[in-house]
C-alpha cells in the first residue's frame, strides 16, 4: 500500500508462504531494504573505494592517499548503515543519528568484530607498519566499532523499556 507521500509502507506488500516482501529499493533518499540489494551496495563500495584510492594516489602523495582514505573510510560504512532498512522499519524518516542496523544482533557482532579487530591491530601491531596511517586506519575502524555498539546498546535499553 502507499501512504499519502507515495511510499510503500512497511508490512503492507503481499507475501507468498510466509516469506519476508521487501519494498522496492528507493533512491532519494536512499533506501535499501532487500538483502540482495544490501550485499550489491556492500560489494559495489568494495570495488569502488580501492579503485578510488588508487586513481586518487596517482595525485597525491601515499601518506596523504592513506590518512584520507582511513578518515572517509568510516563516513561511507556509517552512510551505507544508516540507508540500510529492516523488514519492519519505517521507510521514509530518517533514523535517529546514532542508528546504524534495525536490531541489536547485527550491531553486536559487527561492533564487536570492527572493535576486537582494531584493537588487536593497536595492541599487537605487525612489525614495522605501525606509522601515522596505520595508527589512523586503526582508530577509524575502532570508531565503526564503537558506533555499531553504542547503537545496539541503545537498540536494547529502547526496546526493554517499551517491555
Amino acid at each position: 500500500m502507499l501512504n499519502d507521500d507515495g511510499q510503500v509502507t512497511p508490512g503492507s506488500l503481499p507475501t507468498q508462504s510466509g516469506k519476508t516482501a521487501y519494498p522496492p529499493l528507493q533512491w532519494r533518499p536512499l533506501r535499501v531494504m532487500r538483502p540482495l540489494h544490501k550485499f550489491a551496495f556492500i560489494a559495489g563500495l568494495l570495488i569502488v573505494w580501492p579503485t578510488v584510492v588508487r586513481l586518487v594516489g596517482l595525485v597525491v602523495s601515499p601518506t596523504a592517499v592513506g590518512l584520507i582514505s582511513n578518515v572517509l573510510w568510516p563516513f561511507a560504512i556509517i552512510a551505507l548503515a544508516r540507508s540500510f532498512r529492516g523488514p519492519d522499519e519505517p521507510i521514509v524518516p530518517p533514523r535517529p543519528w546514532w542508528r546504524l542496523t534495525a536490531r541489536p544482533p547485527a550491531g553486536w557482532v559487527l561492533g564487536a568484530i570492527y572493535t576486537a579487530g582494531e584493537l588487536i591491530g593497536l595492541i599487537f601491531p605487525v612489525p614495522g607498519s605501525h606509522d601515522v596511517v596505520a595508527v589512523v586506519g586503526e582508530v577509524c575502524g575502532l570508531f565503526i566499532g564503537l558506533a555499531f555498539l553504542n547503537s545496539s546498546i541503545r537498540l536494547t535499553l529502547q526496546r526493554r523499556r517499551l517491555q
